[in-house]
């Protein structure tokens, strides 16, 4: 058994991929933690968890395997060398990632396996209080587990993923700004989406699909956590990909590759009717402008009316046989929730010459930044609120960027 498992670990952390890593390594401790807080998807707690539970195995089969390894330090000593070695080994192919989080990890679930065999073999001999400090590693991840994510369940916004994971240098930035910061805070109002279950997507998927007289009987539906992807397949192919946090969807009619259609130009009036068909209303002064041949796109610019805001565009391809083809459709509706305090200009700035923010250059650090305007915008969270940030507008070291700092 413990053979077989060793080789499957080198399998799942060598033989499925490639050598696409050279040389990379991530000392820096607890990034995958604070990735998977920030992002908080379902893929990034796995990959952590999958490396904690990967060793469990190894920390269950060595004091079976011996004797020896009934001792803490020989099998929490084994399980350092063994997934040391895969790091290193790691790190020299480039078949992975040099990541300290790993070693951490690993180690902690060859404990967490330690203390659940060595739990079970000694609780007739040593008692159920002896076996419970044994089992106490499991449990603490449990309980760290739970309240994590009971807490960010219960909590009213979600999280941001424009929070870095890692700060920006800063230190021999020289900071230039053509605009004055006050330094008192604001209310601003917070909005949400329309966000929808899987359910609620389908039937809207039904209704789309209905309006265009096509048969969903036989649809093929393809659920991700964050979007569903929905096929009818005929004589020509219809695709729709929905998002379930905002509703925005993309919508394609794959006749427009046949070889007699292609893009054509008309006019807004014409483009209007054509999308009235698919159940779409354009907003009043939404602002359109032709992109490409036969590509128009709307675009509202937060807009307020009462008490809801929209933002968004809605993009669509129009061709030869006057139907349109494609569509992009992220012009969003929010909902106000109640009005907030936010940080004030100045304590923005202040996280900016922290480094507070993210900076996808590989030196991670800036030299030059000149600031040119700063604005209140707004970001998506995890749950769907629409939360104020900051954006300071300009370049670092001579390449135009927007730097956002979370308002709330």
């Amino acid at each position: 058994m413990f053979i077989g498992y060793v080789i499957m670990v080198i399998g799942v952390t060598f033989l499925n991929r490639g050598s696409n890593f050279q040389g990379s390594m991530n000392l820096s401790f607890f990034t995958s933690y604070r990735e998977a807080w920030y992002d908080f998807s379902v893929r990034d707690w796995q990959f952590l968890y999958l490396n904690i539970f990967m060793f469990v195995p190894f920390g269950i089969l060595l004091p079976l395997l011996h004797a020896r390894f009934r001792k803490a330090g020989w099998t929490i000593g084994m399980a350092a060398l063994f997934t040391l070695s895969i790091e290193s080994v790691q790190l020299l192919t480039g078949y992975g990632i040099f990541e300290v989080d790993d070693l951490f990890n690993n180690l902690l679930g060859a404990i967490i396996g330690y203390g659940i065999i060595m739990g079970f073999m000694t609780i007739k001999e040593k008692g159920i209080k002896q076996s419970l400090f044994y089992f106490s590693p499991l449990l603490l991840v449990i309980i760290l587990s739970g309240s994590m994510f009971t807490y960010y369940y219960l909590k009213e916004f979600g999280n941001l993923s424009i929070v870095p994971i890692h700060k920006t240098n800063m230190t021999q930035a020289t900071i230039t700004m053509d605009v004055q910061l006050d330094d008192q805070r604001r209310i601003v109002p917070v909005y949400k989406v329309p966000s929808y279950t899987k359910t609620a997507a389908n039937e809207f998927v039904i209704d789309f699909f209905g309006e265009m007289n096509l048969d969903t009987f036989d649809m093929e539906v393809i659920s991700y956590q964050s979007e569903g992807v929905y096929w009818i397949r005929d004589e020509r192919s219809h695709n729709i990909w929905f998002r379930y946090l905002d509703g925005s969807y993309s919508y394609k009619d794959f006749s427009g590759f046949d070889e007699d259609k292609k893009p054509k130009d008309t006019d807004e009036e014409t483009l209007i009717e054509n999308i009235t068909k698919f159940g779409i209303a354009i907003p009043q002064d939404a602002h359109f402008q032709q992109v490409d041949t036969g590509t128009y796109k709307w675009t509202v610019d937060y807009k307020v009316i009462d008490n809801q805001l929209l933002n968004g565009y809605l993009l669509v391809n129009y061709y030869n046989d006057d139907t349109v083809k494609e569509i992009d459709h992220r012009l969003i509706t929010y909902d106000k929730v109640r009005d907030i305090q936010i940080k004030s200009g100045q304590e923005a700035y202040k996280e900016v010459l922290d480094g507070e923010f993210k900076y996808y250059a590989e030196s991670r650090g800036i030299e030059a930044l000149h600031i040119e305007k700063v604005e209140v915008s707004y970001e998506l969270d995890l749950k769907g609120y629409y939360q104020p940030v900051y954006a300071f507008h300009g370049t670092a070291d001579g390449i135009e960027m927007t730097i956002l700092i979370p308002g709330v």
